[in-house]
């Protein structure tokens, strides 16, 4: 009886595998990488049976992402983050997934699934080019994530905001709903920069930016909007709830203070203008001009206080 032909010297698997490698090349997410393992493994390796651990992309922990057996992909459920995988039987197969120095995930699979020598090989290599792919796509998020996020706060920045107000814009006069954009600027932000330095006045602004993003919902968009203050977008809001939301975190962030050198420093002021739409314009120039009127009125008068914008004839703002 013949000897049974090595699976990785065969002329399908080779061609799957260079197949496999194009796609990964060409891939457009982590979890597109993710499906590609699995569904190559299943192909491949019809009598195997594994799964993907991945680490969580915004928060610490780890993420079910993909699992195989015997020869289709399994549906993936929707699970919270855990602080690690679970742990396995003693002989499951392990293979961290680890390239250009990212631990990006882990690779297991059961060993008695596993017919040969070969197969164990064979499910290394997919592991080690499915690496390299997610490491470079978790690469290419860091650079995006740095060029929408103000880098002392952590929010998202004033380009960002500008961009999706553009969007929940056009989502808004699709569907016929509302949105709120909230202006937030520190009162007398400079006066304590000048009398306490500016890495005092930077961890002020630091724990400001954190109650905003306390906030707020998870759907709400909290950005730094200027040197001195806040935008926050609130879309399927209307203006009476987002001037009630506006106050609240108007009030909170105004009680903040910093310790220098065991002196407790501030609380200051912070005053804050709403525009809506449509109340307020029609386009996304229209309600950024509107809300910046509005924290301009209220900090000339006085500051410490919420103001909306003034309305405007929809026949001029379109």
């Amino acid at each position: 009886m013949a000897a049974e032909q090595s699976p990785s010297m065969t002329t399908h698997t080779l061609a799957e595998l260079q197949g496999y490698l194009t796609s990964l090349a060409e891939s457009h997410g982590q979890q597109e990488v993710v499906q590609l393992v699995c569904e190559t493994a299943a192909r491949l390796l019809p009598m195997s049976r594994g799964n993907i651990w991945q680490a969580a992309l915004d928060r610490e922990g780890w993420q079910h992402a993909g699992a195989w057996a015997e020869g289709r992909v399994l549906p993936l459920t929707d699970a919270p983050a855990q602080a690690a995988p679970p742990r396995g039987p003693e002989d499951e197969l392990r293979i961290p997934l680890h390239a250009q120095g990212l631990a990006v995930g882990e690779l297991r699979a059961d060993m008695n699934s596993l017919r040969n020598a070969d197969e164990h090989a064979l499910l290394a290599s997919l592991a080690t080019a499915a690496a390299i792919s997610l490491s470079g796509h978790q690469l290419q998020r860091r650079v995006r994530h740095r060029n929408v996020r103000d880098p002392l706060t952590g929010l998202f920045n004033r380009r960002y905001l500008e961009d999706t107000l553009e969007r929940e814009l056009h989502r808004a006069r699709r569907v016929g709903a509302s949105l709120v954009l909230i202006r937030l600027e520190v009162d007398a932000m400079a006066d304590f920069t000048a009398e306490h330095g500016p890495e005092t006045s930077d961890r002020l602004f630091q724990g400001m930016a954190d109650a905003v993003h306390r906030s707020f919902r998870g759907s709400d968009v909290c950005c730094r909007a200027s040197d001195q203050g806040f935008g926050i977008l609130l879309p399927d809001a209307g203006l009476e709830n987002g001037s009630m939301r506006a106050e609240a975190v108007r009030e909170e962030i105004g009680e903040l203070r910093v310790h220098q050198r065991g002196r407790a420093l501030g609380p200051l002021t912070v005053s804050a203008g709403i525009a809506a739409f449509p109340e307020h314009g029609a386009n996304s120039e229209f309600i950024l001009e509107a809300a910046e009127s509005a924290v301009t009125r209220a900090r000339d008068e006085g500051g410490d206080v919420t103001r909306s914008a003034e309305r405007v004839n929809s026949t001029t703002s379109n």
